[in-house]
């Protein structure tokens, strides 16, 4: 009888988890796509960063509406968060630049990752259910992939490149000190239907 429970509970989380790994996979495919600096290639995986951001909501509502969530879910959307929203934004700004970036850029793009992870480490660490505390990191990362979408879009032939590092240096800054911080914001109630 308990071996059925334990099945069963597993199947529910069957759905939300490959959401989750969705996510991921957005993020992984936006991470390959946009390494070999082709600007057709950064802008979808710029467009494939900002549909991880749709999907990381998604999975922890259908989770919510299902009862199915579980630490085990909590610690692997945090994982997949890491590689879509931490990882892959950083990526294509070093990939719009062909990976010719300087000292600051790698500290401040070493920051925006520490600052993810330390984010996503600090929230599967509380029991916080009626705020959130610090910038979430998918927006974060949406921020990063949606500025780099509107670089490559429109930007880099206008505007001295320089002029574009210094402008995400200042940003991606921001959202990692606003990662890290401890504000508080009342959790909004998202319904979707």
């Amino acid at each position: 009888m308990l071996k059925l429970e334990c099945d069963e509970l597993s199947k529910l989380h069957i759905l939300p988890n490959a959401i989750t790994y969705v996510n991921m996979s957005l993020g992984a495919i936006a991470i390959f796509i946009s390494a070999n600096s082709n600007p057709n290639n950064i802008k979808i995986a710029s467009i494939l960063i900002l549909i991880a951001g749709i999907v990381d909501k998604l999975d922890g509502y259908i989770a919510r509406k299902m009862k199915a969530t579980s630490k085990f879910g909590k610690e692997l959307d945090s994982l997949c968060d890491l590689v879509s929203f931490g990882i892959a934004p950083i990526l294509l700004w070093w990939n719009i630049n062909k990976g010719l970036l300087g000292i600051s850029e790698t500290l401040v793009s070493l920051f925006f990752i520490g600052g993810a992870a330390y984010r996503l480490a600090r929230y599967n660490a509380t029991k916080e259910d009626k705020y959130i505390v610090g910038l979430p990191i998918t927006i974060a990362g949406m921020i990063v992939a949606g500025k780099q979408l509107i670089d490559i879009s429109y930007r880099l032939e206008l505007v001295d490149q320089s002029i574009i590092n210094i402008e995400n240096m200042l940003i991606i800054t921001l959202l990692s000190a606003l990662m890290i911080n401890s504000f508080k914001i009342k959790k909004p109630c998202i319904k979707f239907f």
